[in-house]
């Protein structure tokens, strides 16, 4: 079957590579979908999501697309948010391995355009501080007009 890449797939840039590799294979579960021989450049597929992890030794060869020197927690400002059939496993095994969540297992009504959408999710780092969040739709309900008012409340 022919690897078909995403049209937004985030690149991860990885302090130590195979400990990334790891995290993100043995402890969430994803898999790798492309890589060449012992290259530190892995696409990796969770649930149809794409990411992509890398490190490079930087030597003068080749010019990186990081703007300035990269400092931990690497990614500040966003979080990748990745949507499971099935959160609550995955939070037992991310337990079970040592990590600790940045937030816990918790349940939210998240607005959408057309109703609310009933969230299970958690929030951890990986090895090198990118926020990735795991999320399982578990119900929807219409919007009412006091959905609105919330909304309203909440951006102010």
């Amino acid at each position: 079957m022919t690897f078909v890449i995403n049209a937004l797939v985030p690149e991860l840039w990885c302090s130590e590579f195979e400990a990334s590799l790891k995290f993100y294979t043995d402890i969430l579960g994803f898999d790798v979908a492309q890589r060449r021989g012992c290259d530190p450049h892995a696409y990796l597929s969770l649930q149809g999501a794409q990411i992509m992890i890398a490190h490079w030794t930087l030597d003068g060869t080749w010019v990186p697309w990081r703007r300035q020197e990269m400092n931990r927690p690497y990614g500040r400002g966003i979080n990748l948010q990745f949507f499971v059939p099935e959160v609550r496993g995955l939070y037992e095994r991310v337990l079970a391995a040592g990590v600790k969540p940045l937030v816990e297992i918790y349940e939210d009504e998240i607005w959408k355009t057309d109703c609310m959408d009933r969230r299970r999710q958690f929030l951890i780092s990986d090895p090198d501080g990118y926020v990735l969040r795991f999320a399982q739709s578990i119900g929807t309900r219409p919007l009412d007009p006091a959905d609105d008012k919330n909304q309203d409340a909440q951006t102010v």
